[in-house]
């Protein structure tokens, strides 16, 4: 009895020892997770305070050029269906849709949508697309693209500054 004691005392402080050996490998893993999530984290925050660094530094004029004011959304409108002409694309209705606050910083950038019905070729179609996602002053995306056999309906977003919100 005294024996069968003694070879329990041995093996207890061995399986303490795994015990704590595992327990301590899983509190690595996880403690170096959080810490790779928290650097991604601190990333994502350094990008968005260098973007805000950058809008506040330039003035209000330089900053309205890409992308543009509420007052340029149908002249942005405008540009879009020239492109598709000079595609040759017939654009056979455009209308707002909306004007809506932006998801990032609600009260400072805010987006149009804008539904075209354009008439043509698929490949004029993407060229116009490309062409349009690609102007100099940027701020418009292509939403959605439904295609049909003569053409397609297109919903593009176009950003803008609120005008109010700038000084």
């Amino acid at each position: 009895m005294i024996k069968a004691k003694e070879s329990m005392r041995r093996q207890f402080p061995k399986l303490g020892h795994s015990a704590l050996i595992t327990l301590v490998i899983l509190l690595g893993l996880i403690g170096g997770t959080l810490v790779l999530r928290q650097q991604e984290v601190d990333a994502l925050r350094q990008e968005i305070k260098h973007r805000e660094g950058l809008i506040r530094q330039s003035p209000a004029k330089e900053t309205a050029s890409d992308p543009w004011l509420m007052d340029d959304v149908l002249l942005v409108m405008d540009k879009c269906i020239k492109t598709f002409k000079e595609e040759n694309l017939a654009v056979s209705s455009y209308h707002l849709e909306g004007i809506f606050e932006g998801e990032a910083n609600p009260s400072f950038l805010h987006f149009a949508l804008t539904r075209l019905e354009v008439q043509g070729a698929w490949s004029g179609i993407e060229r116009g697309l490309t062409r349009i996602e690609t102007m100099p002053q940027g701020g418009v995306h292509v939403e959605e693209a439904v295609l049909a056999e003569d053409g397609g309906k297109i919903l593009l977003k176009i950003f803008f500054f609120e005008p109010d919100n700038l000084s």
